[in-house]
């Protein structure tokens, strides 16, 4: 008598609910889902700018750079260092006043 190997009765019957996954179409009706702005990324990729656009974005860039140089830099420490020397040339002008005044 040969004896018979026990079988997995489970294997690939997992089942899935496939009412609750969205098709594709749904997908990409949704705008914030993944599918949908992947498409547009690829679709917004593709696009040729053309010439005048090109020029606009030139220039819009050069403007965003000078705006961005003449900004001051520095954070909550570079405010302090600036308040300190506009300080110390305020205390300057009112000692060189005060001289001149006496004189």
């Amino acid at each position: 008598m040969t004896r018979k190997k026990k079988q997995r009765s489970h294997v690939g019957q997992f089942v899935t609910g496939e009412s609750d996954i969205p098709t594709k179409e749904e997908l990409l009706a949704d705008p914030n889902s993944k599918e949908s702005l992947k498409k547009k990324a690829l679709e917004l990729s593709k696009k040729k700018k053309s010439v005048y656009q090109k020029e606009l974005d030139k220039q819009q860039a050069e403007k965003d750079k000078a705006a961005k140089l003449q900004q001051p830099q520095g954070g909550r420490l570079a405010d302090k260092i600036r308040a300190n020397a506009k300080a110390k040339e305020n205390e300057e002008a009112q000692e060189n006043q005060n001289e001149q005044a006496d004189s």
